[in-house]
C-alpha cells in the first residue's frame, strides 16, 4: 500500500514552543516527529508515501526531501487550507490502489495490513484503527457494533469511563476518493475527514473498525509533545 501522510496542520497550540516550525518537524527524541511515523511505515513494508502538506510546506519539504530512509516521498501541496478531507482530495492523482492514511502529528503503531484486511473482509470503503482509553471525557469517541463502526460522538465532559477513540490510521479503497467534494472544475474543496467523510461512511455501513493495542502518541499539546519525547527516547 501507498501511504498518505496528513501533514498540513497549523500546530496552533505548539506555536509558542515551535515558532514557525511545521508541527510534523517538531523535534522528538532526536529527529522530526514525522520521521518516526515514516520509519514505522517502512518497518511494515510501505515504500511510498505522499506528503499532504500545506502550512510550512516549503520547510517541511526542505527538511525531508524526496526520501526518508526506505520510503520514497511524493508531495501534494495545497495553496490554501483544505482540511484533512480536502487535502486527500487534492492528492487524488497519486492514488493507485488501496491506501493507508496517517496523521503526521500522531503515531499509532497498528498493523496497516491488518487494517486493510479488516476493510476488505467487510467489503467497506474504509477501516479505522481504534484505541481503548481509560477516560474519553476530553476526546471524541467511536461507537462500534462488533467490527462495524456505528458512529462518532464529539467530546463530552460528562462521559465518564473508558471508550474507543480514533487512532488516526485508516485503510481506504481507491473508490473512496470519489466521495470527497469538488468544485465544478474538479478542484478539491475544503472538507473534514473526521467530521464529514467518516461519519457519512459509518451511516452507510461502509466503515470497519479494528481494535488494536499498543501505544498512541500525539504532539498536539506541549504536554503530549513532551510525553512523546520521553516514550520514544526510552
Amino acid at each position: 500500500m501507498k501511504a498518505f501522510v496528513l501533514a498540513g496542520g497549523l500546530g496552533t497550540r505548539l506555536k509558542p514552543a515551535l515558532g514557525d516550525v511545521p508541527k510534523p518537524l517538531a523535534p522528538v527524541a532526536g529527529r522530526p516527529f514525522v520521521a518516526h511515523v515514516l520509519a514505522w511505515l517502512a518497518a511494515q513494508g510501505v515504500r511510498e508515501a505522499v506528503m499532504c502538506a500545506g502550512h510550512g510546506a516549503d520547510r517541511l519539504r526542505a527538511g525531508l526531501g524526496e526520501r526518508a530512509g526506505e520510503v520514497a516521498l511524493q508531495w501534494s501541496i495545497e495553496e490554501q487550507p483544505l482540511g484533512t478531507g480536502g487535502a486527500l482530495a487534492h492528492a487524488a492523482r497519486f492514488v493507485e490502489g488501496p491506501a493507508v492514511v496517517v496523521n503526521g502529528d500522531t503515531l499509532a503503531r497498528c498493523g496497516v495490513w491488518a487494517l486493510e484486511r479488516a476493510r476488505w473482509r467487510r467489503g467497506a470503503l474504509g477501516a479505522i484503527a481504534l484505541y481503548r482509553v481509560a477516560d474519553a471525557a476530553s476526546r471524541g469517541r467511536v461507537e462500534c457494533d462488533g467490527p462495524r463502526v456505528a458512529g462518532f460522538v464529539e467530546k463530552d465532559p460528562a462521559h465518564v469511563g473508558p471508550a474507543w477513540v480514533n487512532g488516526g490510521v485508516y485503510a481506504f479503497a481507491p473508490r473512496l476518493w470519489a466521495r470527497f467534494p469538488r468544485a465544478a472544475d474538479g478542484a478539491a474543496l475544503p472538507c473534514s475527514l473526521e467530521r464529514e467523510v467518516l461519519p457519512a461512511l459509518a451511516a452507510e455501513d461502509q466503515l470497519a473498525g479494528l481494535e488494536v493495542e499498543g501505544e498512541f502518541l500525539d504532539i498536539g499539546t506541549p504536554e503530549s509533545w513532551a510525553e512523546a519525547g520521553r516514550r520514544l527516547a526510552g
